[in-house]
């Protein structure tokens, strides 16, 4: 919170507070206005861009519908901090509204815990704008008590209990509200018919398959538990018609439905990017084409937008063909998959995005497809076949928990698997007892290293057994963690709050596998 009741919240402002966006962080924008006997004229300051450098006349227009006189009047607006860039016209009511504090004889109460975040149109009435709902999400995290807002659902934000979300219509029902007077538009809003104002209709996304359908390939449906309850990440290695994309397509129906709060920022991502997304409590699932460019999966542009990592936020990234993607695209996966955000650096600062995701990657074993297969002759050459399968690191596979070898398999002679429904239950029981034990909402994958080991519940003989096989094994420290991590959710999905031996075992077996696979595969064995 930045405000204490009792302070600062209690003292009446000279200027109005309103929220402009850094990257996905908010950030508080004090608005400041002087008006002059000068000639007519609006001039903002403060860093704005194009957009905001248009609001002059979008605030002059509405000036003069409200009968306000700025005949011979220099009006001068400030947006502070002046060496932050400001961009976008959600700061139209708030300059308004400084300029209006500035004309009236009696000054409006208002405090600086009071925040107002809308566009303008030409005759002073409130409008949305694109990325207002992280916006107004953003003002709740600073700890806003009153926020004013253009005609929009504010059920949205039913979460919040201790803040006054209240939606006008005109600039002028601001200005009652404020001196508490009964308006004639305080009436309850009609909404807009845009759908992604409507939070009550949470769109349901069909999943393409169901693990019920898939016979065999136990081992794989194991690992994929593993991973949707703990966050964690796949590359699967087959021939071409194994299985692979079956697989991944079907991993989406696990994951457990999100939360409400979790709905909103993978919405507010979706915003920021102006990509469609209904408000679903599914969740994200994005499939990135290997022609796909760098800055298209971490993000960036000049004016940097979130890339395929963070549109999956909360969901899952399926990289098919990843030993066609180009090895700079691949390794911008090393920062998220560890941490849980991407980073996009520029001249002017760095933006930080959301990308807890579950990784699942399917590639060949060589450019024809068919290395080490009974099925088929390989027509690839050693060179050629190290060369596709050493795009994939050896820092990316250490972040990887499972690397698995797929075969075909004789789809009639196997029985019917667990549907997906009922898998769910138990990943979704999963991450509820992740939320509890760390008071925030992560995963096993990515929790920090010492949250994570205040409450791990490992014994010291356990983790002696871990660095011993690591020791053996030539594994890496962050295979090291990698297993504890992979144990700990092997354990949740048990309902056991300790670690068992079994856990660990069969942790240490997953991350044998994963090792042992990657050597033969860049070794052409």
């Amino acid at each position: 919170m930045i405000f204490e009741k009792g302070k600062v919240g209690d003292k009446l402002s000279s200027y109005i507070m309103s929220v402009g966006l850094n990257g996905l962080k908010g950030q508080v924008i004090k608005v400041e206005a002087t008006v002059r006997s000068d000639k007519e004229q609006c001039i903002i300051i403060g860093l704005p861009d194009a957009t905001i450098k248009e609001s002059r006349e979008r605030i002059l227009n509405s000036l003069h519908s409200l009968a306000m006189d700025i005949e011979m009047k220099k009006i001068t607006i400030n947006l502070s901090p002046s060496d932050v860039k400001k961009s976008g016209t959600g700061f139209d009511g708030a300059m308004l509204l400084a300029v209006v504090q500035e004309l009236l004889k009696k000054k409006l109460p208002i405090t600086d815990d009071i925040c107002i975040i809308a566009a303008l149109s030409l005759d002073g009435q409130l409008l949305s704008f694109q990325s207002l709902i992280p916006t107004v999400q953003q003002a709740i995290q600073l700890g806003f008590k009153r926020i004013y807002l253009p005609p929009i659902n504010t059920n949205l934000f039913a979460y919040v209990t201790d803040i006054e979300l209240i939606s006008f219509n005109h600039i002028r029902d601001i200005m009652s509200h404020l001196q508490g007077k009964t308006s004639l538009f305080t009436m309850p809003l009609s909404l807009p018919s845009s759908t992604e104002l409507q939070p009550l209709e949470h769109v349901e996304e069909e999943s393409m398959e169901d693990f019920s359908a898939i016979r065999g390939h136990e081992d794989v449906k194991r690992a994929m538990e593993i991973c949707a309850a703990g966050g964690h990440h796949l590359l699967m290695s087959g021939p071409p018609g194994c299985g692979k994309s079956l697989m991944a397509h079907a991993f989406h129906s696990i994951l457990p439905d999100m939360t409400h709060e979790e709905m909103l920022e993978v919405y507010s991502i979706y915003q920021l990017t102006s990509q469609p997304r209904g408000l679903s409590l599914r969740p994200p699932k994005r499939a990135p084409h290997h022609t796909t460019s760098e800055g298209a999966i971490q993000g960036g542009g000049r004016y940097p937008k979130p890339g395929e990592i963070s549109l999956a936020h909360r969901g899952v990234l399926f990289l098919d063909e990843l030993g066609h993607f180009q090895r700079r695209v691949i390794d911008t996966l090393r920062q998220p998959l560890e941490l849980g955000y991407a980073t996009v650096n520029r001249v002017e600062g760095s933006l930080e995005f959301p990308a807890a995701i579950n990784l699942i990657t399917a590639t060949n074993p060589c450019p024809c497809g068919y290395a080490g297969s009974s099925e088929r002759y390989c027509t690839c050459s050693d060179k050629q076949i190290l060369k596709y399968l050493m795009k994939v690191t050896g820092p990316i596979i250490d972040r990887i928990d499972f690397v698995l070898q797929m075969k075909s398999t004789g789809i009639f002679t196997q029985s019917a698997g667990e549907s997906s429904a009922a898998i769910r239950v138990r990943v979704t029981k999963a991450r509820n007892i992740q939320r509890t034990r760390y008071g925030m909402n992560v995963t096993n994958c990515i929790v920090p290293i010492k949250l994570f080991e205040q409450h791990m519940n490992i014994s010291s003989q356990q983790l002696q057994t871990v660095q011993q096989v690591c020791f053996e094994e030539r594994l890496s420290s962050r295979s090291t963690t990698k297993i504890l991590r992979l144990a700990r959710t092997i354990a949740d999905l048990t309902g056991s709050e300790h670690v068992a031996d079994l856990h660990l075992t069969e942790a240490i077996e997953w991350k044998k596998k994963a090792s042992a696979i990657h050597t033969a595969m860049t070794r052409g064995g």
